[in-house]
This record gives structure tokens, sequence and C-alpha cells, in this order.
């Protein structure tokens, strides 16, 4: 639910232009603090396309982000994440050859509190410092079930187990907004059950607004509250889900007529 009258997310009139290609047309986006926010579509909608202008990998043609009313249009993507918004990507990106503790480790540097002197002389402040952040990236790791496996490298993981320590690595940076861009994509059944189960615990228990990019119907529909519908870069839907599923052009669209979204085994 949200908690404040200052959306956590806005995009206003957001336009992507490659070329003479438009891939995201005048998206208009209000995401609530608190909310677990679906934004789908079929392949080549402008769904990752957002992601990347919200994260700052790409800046927009037109339009503005502001995060809790803050215009953070077209800063880079570190200052956009020291900002307050985390992300994971379609492809996973993990530092493949680290261990799974420390790819955690590298999402909680980005606010550490020693100096660089502090750190190469490794002074006492330092030396607290790392410890606390080991401890940290335990527990990020233990919320996400991955504790037994702190010493693994990354590469060692099953695909939906790195797909875990992905969303861990995230959490380290503090977010205030977490983009999740298909976190079930390469999971059985019952990891996609678990991981439902975790995306709404991490969004009860870190107090984050949830973005989330999902082909996976039964996902979508069964923890976003609310969600945006792209397709061909424009907006063509947007509600609840049971007013998602019975919008016939969403159904015309994402579907081509053949089935009701959210059905068993969409």
């Amino acid at each position: 639910m949200s908690k404040n009258t200052v959306p956590a997310l806005v995009c206003e009139n957001v336009t992507m232009k490659f070329g003479g290609l438009t891939a995201v047309s005048d998206f208009n986006l209000r995401v609530p603090e608190g909310a677990l926010y679906g934004l789908i579509g079929p392949n080549g909608a402008g769904k990752t396309t957002v992601f990347n202008i919200v994260s700052g990998v790409l800046r927009p043609s037109a339009g503005a982000i502001k995060l809790f009313g803050d215009d953070i249009t077209g800063l880079s993507p570190d200052r956009i994440a020291y900002r307050g918004i985390a992300r994971t990507f379609q492809n996973i990106r993990l530092f493949q050859n680290l261990t799974v503790l420390d790819n955690v480790l590298v999402g909680l540097h980005l606010r550490r509190e020693v100096n660089l002197a502090q750190a190469l002389l490794a002074l006492p402040q330092h030396r607290a410092e790392e410890a606390r952040m080991a401890q940290t990236a335990t527990q990020l790791l233990e919320e996400v079930g991955l504790d037994d496996f702190s010493d693994y490298r990354a590469n060692a993981l099953p695909y939906g187990q790195q797909r875990r320590l992905e969303i861990a690595r995230a959490l380290a940076t503090k977010p205030k907004v977490l983009l999740l861009d298909e976190p079930a994509a390469g999971m059985n059944p019952a990891e996609t059950e678990n991981l439902m189960r975790l995306i709404t615990d991490i969004r009860e228990e870190f107090g984050v607004t949830i973005l989330l990019i999902e082909h996976e119907m039964k996902v979508v529909m069964g923890i976003c509250e609310r969600m945006t519908v792209l397709d061909h870069g424009e907006i063509i839907a947007e509600g609840t889900p049971a007013e998602i599923q019975r919008n016939e052009r969403v159904i015309k669209a994402y579907l081509g007529g053949g089935a009701v979204v959210g059905n068993k085994g969409s």
C-alpha cells in the first residue's frame, strides 16, 4: 500500500528513439510507494527499454523520470543506484568467477563510509566496516535462501539460484525502488512458486517498492496489485490483474486472442 502522497517512481511522457525506430512512445507511469507493480507485454514491446531508461543505461529522447519527486533523468547508472534504484537483468549479469558472498559484497560497496586512505592502510574503521558488510551480506543471502552457498562460485549455482543471487546483490545497495526484469525466466514451477513468496516477502521486510517485468503470467497476476501493458512501445492498458485479464486489447496483443490472460499454464 502507498505510504506517501508522492509516488515512488514516475515516468512522464517518456519516448526513446533509436534512429528512425521508436522503441517507447509517450510512456507514462506512476508507481506508489510500497507497491508491487507489473509491467507486461509481448516480446519487443519496450519493457526492458523502460528499465534501461529508469536505471540510467539509456537517456530518453524525451520525457522525465522522477524518484520520489526528484528528477533523475539522464543521471549515470551509478548515481541513480546511489539515489535508490536497483535492478536485476533479463540476462543474468553476475560476477561469475567471484563467490556468492563476494557478489553481494560488491553491492554493499556502493554505500561504503570509509575513505581510500583508511582502506589502503587497513585502519580499524576499515576493518570494522568490512566485518559489518560481511555480516550484512550473509543476512541477505539467508533472506534469499543462499546462505549455505556463500563460498561457491556464482557460476556453480543452478540458474534459479543465480536469479536469487542477483536479487540479493540488488538489495545490498539498499534500494528504495527495485526493478526486477523477468526474475522467473528459466525457473521450473516449484522455483516459480518460491520466487513469488520471496518477492512478496522482500517487499514487506525491506519496505521497497517493486516494479516487475515478467512473461510468466502466474507471477504477475498472482502478486502484483496493478500493472501496465505495453505493445510496440505504447501503453495499451493499465489496471488491476482482474481488469487486465478481461481487456480484449491486451488479450489480442499478448496472446493473439487465443486465451485469457492469466489462465493456468499461460
